[in-house]
């Protein structure tokens, strides 16, 4: 259930910045101990997980065909470079490289 909270409250706030003392608090957990069981419970770390979400919406965006810096602010990236890394990482693949894949 704690889980399902969690996945729930990163679906309506992803487009924003989400810090792990605001997830660790609706979890009724201190940081370091919440940081333990999504751990264990997922097998990601928080950051992890939060950043393949947040991929896997952007390249929802992608082939909606908006551009690379539209997707990586509505996505709640806060920089592109980061942005760009993170696809990369997650995709093996730049968001340009990928869209022109995909459209």
């Amino acid at each position: 259930a704690r889980i399902r909270q969690i996945y729930g409250y990163i679906d309506q706030h992803y487009q924003r910045k989400v810090t792990l003392e605001e997830v660790a608090a609706l979890s009724n957990l201190g940081k370091e101990a919440f940081c333990r069981y999504f751990k264990k419970a997922t097998g990601n770390t928080f950051i992890q997980f939060l950043n393949q979400y947040r991929i896997s919406q952007a390249k929802r965006l992608l082939l909606l065909d908006k551009n690379v810096s539209e997707t990586c602010f509505a996505c709640g990236f806060e920089s592109l470079s980061y942005f760009n890394r993170i696809f990369k990482k997650v995709t093996g693949e730049n968001p340009t490289a990928f869209k022109k894949r995909h459209l």
